[in-house]
């Protein structure tokens, strides 16, 4: 039997639309999906500058909700999803414990400008840590001394004791800023024998005599 013309050109037309949905290849080759997924499993910090910060979504579409993550806050590439799609998305999760999701394109595109693959408060996290650890440090060095009790609980209140060796003072308060060695028979000194002050940052000084804590103003 013989189709009509008309409804061969409107199998033909549909055919057209039809097409690319069935024939279409991914946007993206495997090579290249696979170059987004070696991103995955890394930690990423955003940036301090305010017109660099990124956009994340709550969802893996882009016209779900949006928000910002807080300045420096790191996040960790989980996993690429969408990925035969025209725009896949990495899932991320924050330190905050917030999950999102950023186009692949978009993060491509504003890798080492809007996110960095070091923590921008590294430095200060890394003296933060040495000032704890120095701390913890002292407080042992004290409970460890065959002190009276009263002169361990102010030595970990950074308070120094007449009669404490250099080396105790200086577990007790740290080393000063400056040190400044007298000479012996100044006027208005009661003191005979090698002395020196030892000045800190909060104003206070200690005058040991040959090496002998005998003084604390």
């Amino acid at each position: 039997m013989k189709l009509p013309l008309s409804l061969i050109l409107a199998a033909s037309i549909l055919s057209l639309f039809a097409a690319p949905h069935v024939f279409a290849e991914p946007r993206y080759t495997e090579k290249q999906i696979e170059m987004f997924s070696s991103y995955v499993g890394k930690t990423y910090w955003v940036t301090d500058e305010k017109s660099q910060q990124p956009t994340f979504y709550s969802a893996p579409k882009t016209n779900a909700p949006t928000f910002q993550p807080a300045a420096k806050e790191g996040f960790e590439i989980k996993e690429v999803v969408e990925k035969t799609s025209d725009n896949p998305f990495y899932r991320v999760a924050f330190t905050s414990g917030k999950e999102g999701f950023i186009p692949v394109t978009a993060f491509m595109e504003r890798l080492n400008g809007a996110f960095t693959a070091l923590d921008p408060e590294r430095d200060a996290k890394a003296k933060s840590a040495k000032v704890t650890a120095d701390e913890q440090k002292r407080r042992d060095y004290i409970r460890q001394q065959k002190w009276p009790q009263h002169v361990k609980e102010a030595a970990l209140r950074k308070e120094p004791v007449i009669g404490m060796s250099k080396q105790e003072a200086t577990a007790v308060l740290g080393k000063p800023k400056n040190i400044v060695r007298l000479k012996s028979g100044n006027a208005g000194s009661e003191l005979m024998g090698r002395q020196e002050q030892w000045l800190y940052d909060n104003g206070q000084t200690l005058t040991f005599n040959n090496g002998i804590l005998v003084r604390i103003q």
